[in-house]
């Protein structure tokens, strides 16, 4: 008993047994002389407030940190880097960050200078839908910094107070059929394969391109992402149409990657170009290769495949995130319905009203 530092953390905890019953409470200094002299001072109030039959008080001083932002930023990119596969999003967006709280001491922080961020920033033409995301980046680093006991929680809590930005609309834009036939029409070489392949199972950009052929099962037709977004393992069926496609291609004993750069041997470092022009060949505007992604969930649902369904083959950790799609459903759902008619039922029904009433029903 007495101070003692937990794995991942910098301030110092405290614990002390009275009666039988152990008592804990963060130092809130990570300096070993200072947490002593905070425990001896605890330790009175401990035995004090036990004598006296008081509450015991466990809530722990505001902890005050002249650390930076830009400090904190920097110990959390060095967390995410290995961790998160957005270590590069996060990057970007902790740049624009720091250009408002770079010197900001992390306990500095007020609900005031975080929505005037947000105000700047619509003011500068960012939309809505941007500027939650740099909230939504914010508040994660202030969780972390929590975890780490280097803010309290009332200075998370001032945080998360800051509401998001009204008016963000949740962009769903996919194919149709028409639109399918052209796009693929005006893709050549490998690109006609990457989208065959996004159109099929929904995967993002960067599974496909990623992809290997150790993770391609063509005989029980499945395909096995380990590394996903989300961090889980995924398991997508391999239909009629994508089986084909990958029997059809030559694999190259020289590299493992389904689709590669033929000089480089090495995957695609962007498709942003070719795909570019195939679109403007086919006609299509207002549409990015994520909208792959949304097509091939829209068509399913549009099928009839139950959101449920949807939500394992996209990989969505949460439902909620499938329910986008659910309005295409209505159609489906109202064939659902139907299938409770009962012609003996209705027939019932109608016998034992009164002949001349139902043609009025």
């Amino acid at each position: 008993m007495g101070i003692y530092k937990k794995a991942n953390s910098n301030n110092f905890m405290m614990s002390k047994t009275v009666n039988g019953l152990t008592y804990f409470k963060s130092s809130g200094t990570n300096l070993k002389m200072e947490a002593r002299a905070t425990f001896d001072r605890w330790v009175i109030e401990l035995k004090e407030q036990i004598r006296t039959g008081e509450p015991v008080k466990q809530k722990q001083e505001p902890i005050i940190n002249n650390s930076t932002f830009s400090e904190l930023a920097d110990k959390y990119l060095e967390w995410c880097d290995g961790r998160q596969k957005s270590y590069d999003v996060k990057k970007y967006v902790i740049n624009k960050l720091n250009i408002y709280f770079t010197k900001e001491t992390i306990t500095g922080f007020t609900v005031e200078s975080v929505e005037n961020m947000q105000s700047d920033m619509l003011k500068k033409g960012y939309k809505p839908a941007y500027v939650n995301k740099v909230l939504n980046v914010l508040k994660h680093i202030f969780r972390k910094a929590f975890e780490w006991e280097l803010i309290d929680e009332n200075m998370l809590k001032k945080i998360r107070t800051v509401k998001q930005i009204k008016g963000e609309t949740k962009r769903l834009r996919y194919l149709s059929d028409d639109e399918i036939q052209r796009l693929l029409s005006h893709c050549s070489g490998y690109l006609k394969f990457i989208v065959i392949t996004a159109l099929n199972t929904g995967m993002r950009k960067e599974e496909i391109l990623k992809l290997t052929w150790d993770r391609v099962d063509l005989k029980n037709r499945l395909i096995l992402l380990d590394r996903t977004k989300n961090g889980e393992r995924r398991e997508i069926p391999i239909n009629d149409t994508l089986y084909k496609v990958l029997s059809a291609m030559v694999r190259n004993i020289k590299t493992d990657y389904v689709f590669y750069n033929t000089t480089t041997l090495k995957p695609f470092n962007s498709i942003k170009t070719s795909f570019g022009t195939a679109l403007r060949k086919a006609h299509i505007i207002d549409f990015h290769f994520h909208d792959l992604r949304h097509t091939f969930a829209s068509k399913l649902i549009m099928a009839g495949i139950d959101l449920t369904t949807v939500k394992e083959l996209l990989g969505h950790k949460s439902i909620t995130m499938t329910l986008r799609y659910s309005h295409l459903a209505s159609a489906h759902i109202q064939n659902a319905v139907k299938a409770l008619d009962n012609k003996d039922f209705e027939k019932n029904f109608t016998d034992s009203l009164p002949q001349d009433n139902i043609g009025n029903i």
